[in-house]
């Protein structure tokens, strides 16, 4: 079951879903604009990333815009993250959905899809964000615009452990645009 923008606001009000700032006009029908922070992270070049065998061979390049427009060109993929951070009782999960108006010049978020009940117990965190430039033309995003939506899903029961208390978690605490658990 998705939550309808007054169970949302109920969640929210009870402190089982909490979003920092959440600011009531991003509050639509079934779900919340997330705005985009000013730290982005870009792949340096080299030749090959294997996911299993060389994570510490990935090299990124953090930059932040102090709130200026990044450029993300055409074809390019770039890490960012949101600026509002989120936490979730064991209770709710939710997913992200990149917004129409950027699919529609060329951006892809994808924000891998799926935020786990128990996310953010320990400390909300940020959401971080895959972004692609699919277009023909370079893109220039602002720190601050809207950037996805996040829709809640109430668990038919609550989780039996929350991501933050799995110890497999990948990314328990991330605080921006990271690869590995170990750069946070």
């Amino acid at each position: 079951m998705i939550l309808s923008d007054r169970d949302l606001l109920a969640e929210i009000e009870r402190g089982r879903i909490i979003i920092e700032p959440f600011l009531r006009d991003h509050l639509g029908p079934c779900s919340v604009d997330l705005t985009l922070s000013d730290e982005f992270a870009i792949f340096e070049p080299q030749k090959m990333i294997d996911p299993e065998s060389n994570r510490e061979k990935v090299h990124l390049k953090i930059i932040r815009t102090e709130g200026k427009k990044f450029r993300i060109r055409a074809g390019e993929f770039v890490l960012a993250s949101t600026r509002e951070r989120i936490a979730l009782s064991k209770e709710f999960a939710a997913t992200l959905e990149g917004l129409s108006s950027l699919a529609r010049v060329g951006i892809v978020v994808h924000a891998a899809g799926l935020v786990n009940p128990g996310t953010g117990l320990k400390n909300p965190v940020p959401l971080v964000l895959e972004i692609s430039n699919r277009g023909s033309s370079d893109v220039l995003l602002t720190p601050g615009m809207r950037i996805v939506q996040i829709m809640f899903h109430k668990l038919s029961s609550p989780a039996m452990v929350g991501y933050d208390e799995r110890s497999s978690s990948r990314f328990v605490g991330q605080r921006g645009p990271v690869l590995w658990k170990g750069e946070i």
